[in-house]
């Protein structure tokens, strides 16, 4: 995370050349510590602690699947093969189900 560089324009610049469709992709930025503390307590998504300050990181292998709902529907290792498979279908019902 790069708050003094991430700033809206650049991350709306950042989804239009990688055609993040708005209604399924949000792309964020904001205080660093209110994103690690969602992190790490809304969506679970790493186990270290820390203070969201500078010299604080995280970094997960996981994928987090997340519904329009937002609730958590899986989590995934995003390093095996068998853990994306079952991303994928997951991903798949999960649309089936809102169509």
């Amino acid at each position: 995370m790069t708050p003094n560089y991430d700033s809206v324009p650049v991350l709306q610049k950042y989804a239009k050349q990688y055609g993040a469709i708005p209604t399924k992709w949000n792309i964020t930025t904001g205080n660093k510590s209110h994103i690690y503390e969602l992190a790490r307590k809304s969506y679970f998504a790493v186990m270290s602690t820390g203070d969201g300050l500078a010299q604080d990181f995280i970094h997960s292998s996981n994928f987090i699947l997340v519904d329009r709902n937002k609730q958590i529907r899986g989590i995934y290792e995003g390093t095996e093969e068998k853990e994306l498979e079952r991303l994928f279908l997951d991903i798949d019902a999960l649309l089936a189900a809102v169509e």
